[in-house]
């Protein structure tokens, strides 16, 4: 029997053979050309918007409506957009939580793409049966600061019964005002939900949102599941499997819960994470055809060729079922722990959407590690077969003397990272501490080892290095160690060596694992090793990983 992702792949492609509008696929193909919103949608501040709202004003002065609706708590404006001149009206509203704002652009290069065309029987249809009331940007305090809740510290979408935000206010004053026949909630979730247990990250998740906690279903809620529906066939094309029902039906104090039941059925839309190596302005690109293909063929039938059945059979959206990476196969050793356990590891990398859009700098990238265990049925962005391998702690070296500045670098940690040091403790004495911090404060950088600065012997680790390390040979440990300790005279021994003499820790942190849920993600890799016993002359250094990065392949 075909999955449900291939069954609605098949109406999609024959739903489009008989469409007369533009297809999804067209709108997918113009999107890029024709966007009226240049800015990606992390980077569109409440000033960036206003500006471009005036210039979509301007461009269209007879046939759209531009108004400041309100006043958010900190004083700045939330504007409403009004177009088309149909008996049926359509509210649409954005980034009612400050950091989710994927569907913003998409609305205003709607707007644009209707009006360009309103000559056009396509746009015409759709301009003549709806008026569309179109809020981008509900809470312009949080989108300032990109946080989810106002500036009062409330979450406005929690705030329908109450009505403690002016934000929410507003938006209650206009769903009563015009009291429209639908509406459209559009939102950000976990860029890591995944569909049901499919192991594929649900870059959508769409829900016709229920009036009550029974789930009665009216004919408007019918009118959404339908719309539903069409959303993820729509969408099947271009994130094949990446559709899900969001995973909860009914929240009484949610703002789409209670303006279905004031009378105005809601769709959900929450926009996730996209599979590895597709650009992020693609979440936008996807709302901009979801909603307009709705827009269409609630013009053109009130969306009668679309079954809910579709919507009722989507997986829920899921959390903890996907992860950045997932290390497969290997056994996990402890420092001062007992022997090797068998254990997958899953981690992740945090990345703020502003700086992945190119328009925030600052921010350090956090890694951390996701689960430990069973990871065999992660959805994964990358997966590392780690075979025989023993996943340990990265190696802790040390360094005495403030004159170990003249060659403490950023260029040497990160040549320490590649042999697999996570951390370089740095002795000097009581009086140098502050400069020393200073100095390790400056060379800290992803993909590098840290320095720890000290002041007390007994914190030494068992290696200690007399200059920077050289260049390995070879991945066998033999010269990864000769690499680190060179002919100097540092302190070393060949063999036999222990990896609780290799991977140091403080006495301090003897009683916790170093590698659990919650820190960051760095260990390596060692194959072959046994019983927590190493051979230098056998054992290789397979991976390493330093805060996420995999400093030895390059990559993450």
């Amino acid at each position: 029997m075909p999955s449900m992702s291939m069954l609605t792949l098949i109406l999609t492609l024959a739903l489009q053979s008989t469409m007369t509008g533009f297809t999804p696929d067209q709108l997918w193909q113009n999107w890029p050309d024709e966007r009226f919103v240049q800015s990606p949608a992390p980077c569109l501040r409440p000033a960036d918007l206003s500006s471009e709202l005036q210039r979509l004003a301007d461009l269209y002065p007879d046939t759209i409506e531009l108004e400041e609706i309100g006043r958010s708590f900190q004083g700045r404006p939330i504007h409403m957009v009004t177009l088309g001149h149909g008996s049926r009206t359509v509210l649409l509203w954005s980034q009612m939580h400050g950091d989710e704002p994927s569907a913003t652009p998409a609305l205003l290069d709607i707007a644009d793409f209707l009006l360009s065309r309103a000559g056009e029987p396509e746009a015409a249809a759709i301009l003549d049966d709806l008026t569309l009331l179109i809020i981008p940007m509900l809470n312009p305090d949080g989108s300032q600061i990109y946080e989810r809740r106002n500036q009062q510290a409330i979450d406005i979408n929690r705030d329908a019964l109450q009505l403690t935000t002016p934000e929410g206010q507003i938006l209650k004053r206009i769903r009563d005002e015009y009291e429209p026949m639908f509406a459209f909630n559009l939102h950000d979730q976990d860029r890591r939900m995944a569909v049901g247990d499919t192991g594929v990250l649900a870059t959508n998740s769409v829900l016709a949102v229920s009036g009550d906690a029974e789930g009665t279903v009216t004919p408007g809620r019918a009118r959404a599941k339908r719309a539903c529906s069409a959303i993820a066939v729509t969408l099947a094309q271009f994130v094949p499997g990446g559709v899900a029902r969001f995973n909860e039906d009914w929240n009484p104090r949610a703002f789409g819960d209670n303006i279905t039941a004031w009378g105005t059925p809601v769709v959900l839309i929450e926009t996730g994470g996209l599979p590895p190596g597709r650009d992020l302005e693609d979440l936008t690109r996807l709302n901009f055809v979801a909603i307009l293909t709705v827009l269409q063929e609630l013009a053109r039938n009130d969306l009668e060729d679309y079954d809910p059945e579709v919507y009722e059979n989507l997986l829920r959206n899921q959390r903890d079922a996907w992860a950045d990476v997932v290390v497969l196969g290997g056994s996990i050793q402890q420092p001062r722990g007992t022997s090797s356990y068998r254990a997958d590891l899953a981690f992740n990398i945090e990345v703020d959407d502003r700086a992945a859009a190119g328009c925030a700098t600052g921010y350090d990238l956090r890694s951390y590690i996701a689960d430990i265990g069973d990871a065999r049925f992660l959805g994964a962005g990358r997966v590392v077969d780690a075979g025989e391998s023993l996943l340990v702690a990265p190696f802790a070296v040390g360094v005495e003397g403030w004159k170990a500045r003249r060659w403490l670098s950023a260029e040497m940690l990160s040549e320490a990272a590649r042999l697999g040091v996570g951390t370089v403790f740095w002795k000097v004495s009581p009086q140098k501490t502050s400069a020393a911090k200073t100095l390790a404060d400056g060379l800290a950088g992803a993909g590098r080892a840290r320095l720890e600065v000290i002041s007390k012997q007994a914190e030494m680790p068992w290696v200690t290095l007399d200059g920077p390390p050289g260049r390995a040979q070879s991945d066998l440990l033999a010269d990864v160690i000769e690499a680190l300790v060179g002919t100097k005279g540092g302190r070393q021994k060949m063999s036999p060596l222990t990896l609780d003499q290799l991977c140091w820790v403080p006495e301090s942190g003897s009683h916790q694992p170093v590698l659990r849920r919650g820190r960051p993600a760095s260990f390596v890799l060692l194959t072959p090793a046994k019983d927590g016993q190493i051979d230098p002359a056998t054992t290789h250094l397979a991976a390493v990983f330093i805060n996420g990065i995999d400093v030895k392949a390059g990559s993450r």
